[in-house]
């Protein structure tokens, strides 16, 4: 849900950064660990990211919430027609892409 660029990340994401930050701060930091929660997140799916990552940091064996927007459908065709006219600029204008 990021207007800029869609880029999405998953509960599953947001509690790989927890295992990683909770590794860091064991190795780095003598296991102190302090987090920040800065905005700018779709406002009704940030609390389950960060539910996601506290369990990462927590090291649960496993999540006891699910990702209620988990898959995220998108359009194939446009994309489609998008990688296929980026192919027919690319035949035309490249020299050693023509005739490949």
């Amino acid at each position: 849900f990021d207007p800029n660029g869609r880029q999405c990340l998953t509960m599953e994401g947001y509690r790989e950064i927890g295992r990683i930050v909770r590794s860091l701060a064991d190795e780095h930091s003598n296991k102190r660990l302090l987090i920040v929660q800065e905005g700018g997140y779709h406002v009704t799916y940030s609390a389950y990211c960060l539910h996601a990552m506290l369990e990462g940091v927590l090291n649960l064996p496993f999540p006891l919430l699910s990702d209620p927007i988990a898959y995220y459908p998108e359009d194939g065709a446009f994309a489609t027609k998008v990688i296929e006219s980026i192919k027919r600029f690319q035949e035309r204008s490249v020299p050693f892409i023509k005739g490949v």
